[in-house]
């Protein structure tokens, strides 16, 4: 036995698809649906684009920096720290542990000064890491004459830097003469390049194999990186490290120095999902509008309904129900209209970036489930709350007054 659908909802939908509506009151319903599909779909891509940027920084941060920083300066201390770190933290956990140092100076070509930070590290042990779009290098030796260097493409770039070429490179090291403080310039030549996606990497982030650079030059500072296999845990073995340190040693955790970043993200996500979401609003406003229209427009059968024996409860289902299926279904279809023109904008990048401020090179996006539940309940509550007015007020007419003005 076929189930019969109830008279209320039947009566809503003949209402709201009845072709014998005024044409006006029809055309404005058609145009509140369009408002709440296009509001719907735009707040479902913004949301996917701020996601997308999110992920791909946290990415990028996550490969390319460590997720503990243990900085000292005496290299006779490195033993010790080792061992806390060891007992510490277990040893499956730690995906990679790096002894590093790092230095800051002025690379010069052809009058042109950048300031850049070199990065003595294990190269093949960088050259495996998954934030490089590449990383090459050629062979080089501890008898070099100078200190092998890998630039970045936009230092390269910038600076014309060619494969084998020598560079002047200055620091804060020096001597003090009659004519004053003359800074130590070396050498360095370039084995290779790299680049991440990132600018201000690409442009003053120098790399240096760590051997050879602790060979030719008397390093003031060191530091442990270490890289977690869940880099969420970063904070939990900070607070262990810091335990078993005390206060001797600079500790820190990739959390902690992108906080501000991860915190302007989310507060960006949150004001744009508020903004695009008083925008849903104001699409369904419409739709109250067309709501308003339908029951002003239905006042005689209103009446009749009453007349009849229908309650208000009754009627006010039915108004009820017409703005909420108009309004439900501007929202699914915003929600298809937004899923798939993320999709599509995911899988056929066509919206290009500028590298000087992006670390992408096309607009990422990243569809959550979670968001769209998100979305679609937010859009619904306003739904609802949008359907109940019109038909409150349909429910509260007086039968008896609309027959007799008839």
């Amino acid at each position: 036995m076929k189930a019969k659908l109830p008279w209320e909802i039947w009566l809503a939908l003949k209402y709201l698809l009845s072709p014998k509506r005024e044409r006006f009151t029809g055309i404005i319903t058609i145009l509140a649906l369009i408002g709440v599909v296009l509001s719907v779909a735009s707040l479902t891509v913004v949301n996917g684009v701020i996601t997308g940027f999110k992920e791909i920084i946290t990415e990028k941060i996550l490969s390319l920096n460590p997720h503990l920083s243990i900085s000292f300066y005496s290299p006779q201390e490195g033993k010790k720290i080792l061992q806390t770190i060891e007992q510490s933290i277990p040893k499956k956990e730690i995906k990679s542990l790096q002894l590093i140092s790092v230095e800051q100076g002025l690379i010069i070509k052809s009058g042109n000064p950048v300031g850049i930070i070199l990065k003595a590290v294990d190269l093949k042990e960088y050259a495996k890491e998954k934030g490089f779009k590449y990383f090459n290098m050629e062979k080089f030796s501890k008898e070099d004459k100078y200190l092998p260097v890998i630039v970045g493409a936009r230092l390269r770039d910038k600076l014309g830097i060619a494969q084998g070429e020598t560079l002047s490179y200055l620091t804060l090291e020096g001597f003090y003469t009659p004519f004053g403080f003359f800074p130590k310039v070396s050498t360095l030549r370039v084995i290779g390049f790299f680049e991440t996606g990132l600018y201000d990497y690409d442009l003053n982030l120098v790399f240096t194999s760590f051997e050879i650079f602790t060979n030719k030059k008397n390093p003031q500072n060191f530091s442990f990186e270490i890289k977690l296999k869940d880099p969420f845990k970063s904070n939990e073995y900070k607070k262990i490290l810091l335990k078993n340190f005390g206060l001797s040693y600079f500790i820190l955790d990739w959390q902690e120095w992108n906080k501000n970043l991860f915190s302007a993200l989310k507060l960006e996500k949150l004001g744009l999902f508020v903004v695009l979401s008083l925008m849903v609003a104001v699409s369904l406003f419409t739709i109250l509008s067309a709501m308003i229209m339908l029951v002003s427009e239905k006042s005689l059968d209103i009446a009749i309904l009453r007349a009849l024996g229908a309650t208000s409860k009754s009627i006010l289902k039915i108004f009820f129900l017409a703005g909420f299926i108009l309004s439900l279904t501007g929202v699914i279809l915003g929600l298809c209209l937004g899923v798939l023109t993320g999709l599509l904008l995911s899988k056929y990048p066509v919206i290009k970036l500028p590298g000087e401020v992006y670390p992408v090179e096309y607009m990422p996006i990243s569809l959550k489930i979670f968001d769209l539940v998100i979305i679609s309940l937010v859009t619904i509550l306003i739904s609802l709350l949008s359907s109940l007015y019109p038909a409150k007020k349909a429910s509260l007419m007086n039968p008896a007054e609309i027959l007799r003005k008839e």
